[in-house]
């Protein structure tokens, strides 16, 4: 009887085995040093967490006024008793009434606020979004990266761009719209996303491998004339004149620059071989509109600073400020930008002149259709009108507003998509020429190690002696297997049948044994 233990079988890991979910704790940090990640239940073996995020620690400050509030007039109460002893029972009933509220104030912010606060929490990883919500009645909504067709960030009011807070709109397929609500950041994690969508598309990029190389020069020439890849459109590229395009290293991205002379680069960058293709602008007329009443303001100021000499200090300053104000409209103006790359649409659009900038990407394939709106009979004069871009479902569209030859606008979006699809047709048509020229080498390389490539010579006619050395040079041997006395014609000893036929590939089964062709041989009647 063997004492060893008897060996347990371990369970092989089972793709439908369900994963472990929930718990308070949904998400933690592991490993020390350069091995710290982060770790929640159900994560993939190969799914890496990208970051974690909450809603930022600045909405704690308002739920938690009524408990700082009671804490400090416990603290004053307490500070009042050793200034005043004589009042000693005020006092205390004071403080054991605050010293009450310190503890329910306390309690109601650390659950209804803090812990709240703590188990809403987003995952995203390299494969996936999950928003966990709710402590009593926990919640989780999780969809694919794959999903997200448009990724967008919100920041309205001058206090979420000084704290940096805001909301990213996740637009899904079939028209869902998660939001990360008031998280930090939110322009780093719309640009985080996209990274990680773009590196999910990308994870398994067709790999360039060769051919292997044929000892045939004209059926690797065949090949390499079947495989010969059809060139991709291409469109001009306005920043090619630009210096900057041509600098090593440099992040691919619009170099077109914002704010005037603070020459801002532009926070959207492009991914793979993506690159512009047009920049339009709002129409000139809505630069003279908006001037319009700023430019009657400065006439009068200028006049009453003739007329009324005494208020020369007064006017002064306010012409200094309406030059101020036509900087600002004008740099406003010029700022509001719609960007036609290789791929997407971009909106940009700049506030507070540097302080802010959002934009908006529709990509070519997710276009619904394209529209052109011509409000009134001025706008049709001067040519110049609305271009709305339309998205399926609830995705938001893209309205260039009041652009210049709208209708040429919207031709050129459509030459654009269309030379998109096309580009992506033929880059489809190339990879499978890549796939089939692997193929077709890999096999024909095989039949060459493997099978005679020229297959079995003919040697009809010939004699034995000459059959041998031609057979002999493609590496096979003649063997006679009989004489035939049916070719009169034929003078005797030469070969009048052989098989295999001739053209016959032939495969060696043993390497060290040569291919035989039998041959028959004439003879005289």
């Amino acid at each position: 009887m063997s004492s060893n233990a008897p060996q347990v079988q371990q369970p092989q890991d089972d793709p439908l085995t369900p994963k472990e979910h929930g718990g308070y704790r949904r998400v933690r940090r592991v490993g020390r040093g350069k091995d710290r990640h982060w770790e929640f239940r159900g994560r993939e073996k190969d799914e890496v967490v990208k970051t974690v995020l909450r809603k930022s620690k600045f909405f704690l400050i308002a739920p938690a006024i009524p408990f700082i509030a009671s804490v400090l007039g416990l603290i004053v109460v307490g500070s009042l008793f050793d200034f005043y002893p004589s009042a000693d029972a005020f006092w205390t009933l004071l403080e054991v009434i605050l010293g009450i509220l310190v503890v329910i104030t306390g309690i109601y912010f650390i659950y209804n606020d803090l812990a709240l606060w703590w188990v809403e929490t987003y995952i995203i990883t390299s494969k996936r979004v999950l928003i966990w919500k709710g402590l009593l009645s926990p919640s989780r909504d999780e969809f694919g990266v794959e999903r997200v067709v448009q990724v967008a960030s919100d920041q309205r009011g001058i206090i979420s761009l000084l704290l940096n807070y805001g909301n990213v709109h996740l637009y899904l397929v079939g028209g869902k719209e998660p939001i990360l609500e008031k998280v930090s950041n939110p322009k780093g994690v719309r640009d985080l996303f996209e990274k990680i969508a773009d590196e999910y598309k990308q994870k398994n990029p067709t790999k360039e491998v060769s051919p292997p190389a044929l000892e045939n020069p004209e059926l690797y020439a065949v090949l390499a004339q079947l495989s010969t890849k059809d060139e991709l459109p291409k469109l001009k590229n306005p920043d090619e004149t630009n210096p900057r395009f041509h600098e090593k290293g440099r992040v691919p991205r619009p170099l077109r620059t914002f704010g005037g002379p603070l020459r801002l680069p532009c926070n959207v960058t492009y991914n793979g071989d993506e690159y512009t293709v047009r920049y339009y602008q709002r129409a000139r007329s809505v630069l003279v509109q908006k001037l319009i009443i700023p430019t009657l303001i400065f006439l009068g100021l200028i006049i009453s600073f003739f007329h009324f000499p005494t208020w020369d200090a007064y006017i002064s300053i306010a012409i200094l400020a309406m030059f101020f104000v036509f900087t600002y409209i004008i740099i406003n103006y010029w700022d509001d930008i719609y960007i036609l790359t290789s791929k997407r649409i971009i909106d940009i659009q700049r506030r507070f002149i540097f302080l802010d900038e959002e934009h908006l990407s529709i990509e070519y394939s997710q276009i619904k259709s394209v529209d052109v709106k011509v409000s009134n009979p001025i706008y049709i004069a001067l040519d110049v009108g609305r271009v709305i871009v339309e998205t399926p479902g609830n995705n938001p569209n893209i309205e260039m507003r009041v652009v210049d030859h709208p209708f040429s606008v919207q031709d050129f979006i459509y030459q654009v998509k269309e030379m998109k699809e096309k580009a992506d047709k033929i880059k489809g048509a190339n990879e499978r020429k890549d796939q089939l020229n692997q193929w077709f080498g890999t096999i024909i390389s095989s039949m060459e190690q493997s099978v005679l490539g020229k297959g079995v010579p003919n040697l009809q006619k010939m004699d034995l002696f000459r059959a041998a050395e031609t057979a002999n040079a493609l590496g096979m041997k003649v063997v006679p297997v009989g004489e035939n006395s049916s070719y009169p014609n034929i003078a005797p000893g030469l070969i009048v049948s052989q098989n295999p036929m001739p053209g016959t590939l032939i495969e060696s089964k043993d390497s060290n044994r040569k291919p035989e062709i039998h041959v028959v041989l004439s003879r005289r009647p």
